[in-house]
């Protein structure tokens, strides 16, 4: 809805970057500065007193903090009418980090080198060291939260649940906050009372995620997500060598008194094993596309208004309309809440295995359709030739595109 909009005459709005369970987030330029930043704008229907108090929260804590491992905050407007749109928005201007999620590195990817795996965890442990020090549990460390830039550095995003000393949460104890996959017992039983070490635990999940490309707990039914965490029955890490097989165990202890006790004795720990801080030595990874989108508005400031519609079809004539700006295809993940644009897993779920969960793109350009594939572990193709990852090609009416082993035709049609 703000693609083409100008916020507090300042905030250019150029394309939509994802939509979970509580906000868009844009990609716009700050006009004052030249500054790419994203605009996270809260769904109209959930402007209510709990979701604005959540916002007024991650406002609070994210402009205290300074550290480079967690997202800036530039600007904010809390339920202010937008003529222009005309209604009442609510929404966060927050620095562009240009990169990918941990998660869709490892994912495309698969496990870590421990040297590499370790690196990270200890810029994340910077990070949280500083927000522990102000009073301030995240509550929802995870992969999806993690972004890595192009230098390979790791950056905490998205405060959304995060809960600060003289803050009254939003949650009461009956009512779980965070995602389930990486919450430690505690948090599940009782999210409002959690501590500092809720977060430690989270981080461990994602240091096991790093050097296994799986989770501690791999069953699909929330109830058995849940049971196994509190019950402490978690699949123990294996492939690893002993110092940090034991970090990951004292990471993930079950009683909280038992479980690593701050972010400095994470460092400590993780210093110990690879002696001291040292850059991650990642894969080269493609442009993301939110990268792609930016260096094209560095080109111009003119967003085209597309004048084509497309759709993708199925093989039993199922219809699936294309954005005039850009469609993520991919497969949704039960332990991530964002979900792609077009969810191959709802046309043909075991084909969908076989997709990345940020397959492919399609997006419109001076009137023409194009599809890119996005690193996928599976690869994308156009009329069966397998195409380079970070390299869009042309659609044409009547083209067969194919990610990982779902096919699709292509169609387009004037307005």
């Amino acid at each position: 809805m703000l693609i083409g909009h100008t916020l507090k005459e300042r905030y250019r709005v150029y394309d939509r970057l994802g939509v979970g369970g509580a906000a868009t987030v844009y990609l716009g330029r700050d006009s004052t500065t030249g500054q790419m930043v994203v605009v996270k704008l809260v769904h109209a229907h959930l402007t209510d007193e709990n979701y604005i108090g959540r916002f007024k929260r991650e406002i609070d804590l994210l402009k205290e903090i300074d550290n480079p491992y967690i997202i800036k905050l530039y600007d904010w407007s809390l339920n202010e009418f937008d003529p222009k749109v005309g209604q009442k928005l609510s929404y966060i201007i927050a620095e562009f980090v240009e990169g990918h999620t941990l998660a869709d590195i490892i994912d495309t990817s698969g496990p870590l080198d421990e040297p590499d795996a370790l690196a990270i965890a200890r810029q994340l442990s910077v990070g949280l060291s500083d927000i522990h020090k102000s009073g301030i549990v995240h509550r929802d460390i995870k992969s999806q939260n993690i972004m890595i830039t192009p230098d390979n550095q790791a950056k905490l995003i998205d405060f959304g649940i995060a809960r600060a000393q003289g803050h009254e949460t939003l949650t009461q104890a009956s009512h779980f906050a965070g995602t389930l996959y990486y919450a430690p017992p505690e948090q599940i039983l009782e999210s409002h009372a959690v501590d500092h070490r809720a977060d430690l635990y989270a981080l461990g999940v994602v240091l096991y995620e790093m050097l296994t490309a799986t989770l501690p707990v791999k069953a699909r039914e929330m109830g058995t997500v849940a049971s196994k965490i509190i019950s402490g029955d978690l699949d123990p890490i294996t492939g690893v060598t002993q110092p940090v097989e034991d970090l990951v165990n004292y990471m993930l202890a079950h009683r909280v008194d038992q479980r690593i006790s701050s972010a400095e004795e994470v460092i400590d720990c993780i210093d110990s094993i690879i002696g001291g801080p040292q850059a991650p030595n990642l894969p080269e990874r493609p442009p993301s596309t939110s990268t792609m989108t930016m260096r094209m508005l560095q080109e111009s400031e003119i967003v085209p208004e597309p004048r084509q519609c497309g759709a993708l079809v199925t093989e039993d004539g199922r219809i699936f309309k294309l954005s005039t700006t850009e469609t993520i295809i991919g497969r949704s993940h039960p332990r991530h809440s964002a979900v792609p644009d077009i969810d191959l897993v709802k046309i043909d779920p075991d084909a969908a295995r076989t997709v990345s969960r940020r397959h492919c793109r399609i997006f419109c350009e001076d009137e023409h359709f194009y599809i890119e594939d996005l690193g996928s572990m599976n690869g994308t193709f156009l009329n069966r030739q397998a195409l380079e990852p970070g390299m869009p090609a042309a659609l044409k009416d009547g083209d067969s595109v194919a990610a990982g082993r779902v096919e699709l035709t292509f169609t387009q049609n004037e307005n």
